[in-house]
């Protein structure tokens, strides 16, 4: 069965809209990525929430630290200069084995 890892960034009000762009620009080097099954960027309905969740689904633990480890993260995840401004640093990731999954309509 899958995995689920997720990630909640904390995202500056007035970055919202860059963010989102450079999340669907960046997620379009995932789809060919062995292993990759899914994504999602959820924004937080609430105003004066600023934490947003990064979810993405794999085949397996292998799959993602594949990904992980490689120049594609490394490219869209900037350290130092380069990411300042962008989203604040300490961010909660959590790995998650699918139980069960229920198809939609």
């Amino acid at each position: 069965m899958s995995i689920i890892v997720t990630n909640e960034i904390t995202v500056p009000a007035e970055r919202g809209e860059l963010v989102a762009a450079r999340f669907a620009a960046n997620s379009q080097s995932l789809k060919d990525f062995d292993g990759f099954e899914g994504f999602q960027l959820c924004r937080p309905t609430d105003p004066a929430d600023d934490r947003w969740l990064v979810i993405t689904h794999w085949r397996d633990e292998d799959a993602y630290e594949a990904w992980r480890s490689g120049k594609d993260f490394g490219a869209s995840h900037p350290k130092g200069e380069k990411a300042k401004g962008n989203v604040d640093a300490r961010s909660v990731v959590r790995h998650y084995d699918v139980a069960f999954a229920a198809p939609g309509n």
